[in-house]
């Protein structure tokens, strides 16, 4: 019996052999099995899928889109409105975003 156990190879050997095979076949290295992430990374990518459910998105014209069109019934987009009194508001109280450097 004390025989078998001497040919067999040292933990340490075994762990080489591991990492050698690893590198090899392009598999990831992770003694401690410690979570990394590499099955998400793996994985293949879901944008697309995700993108073609919804739809296309110019299908429905937008508000933006009747203003292009028709420029002589004067249309006011009341969401534009109310972003820029909140951006006005905004630098009135120096919360704006910061002036660009100029050159």
């Amino acid at each position: 019996m004390s025989s078998i156990l001497k040919r067999l190879p040292s933990k340490e050997r075994i762990q080489q052999a591991k990492k050698l095979s690893a590198e090899i076949f392009g598999n990831n290295w992770n003694p401690n099995n410690v979570r990394n992430g590499s099955n998400v990374l793996r994985a293949p990518l879901k944008g697309p899928q995700v993108a073609s459910y919804y739809g296309d998105n110019n299908a429905m014209p937008t508000f933006k889109d009747f203003k292009e069109w028709f420029p002589e019934l004067g249309f006011v987009d009341p969401k534009e409105v109310y972003r820029v009194k909140m951006v006005q508001d905004r630098k009135k109280r120096n919360k704006g975003a910061p002036k660009k450097k100029s050159s």
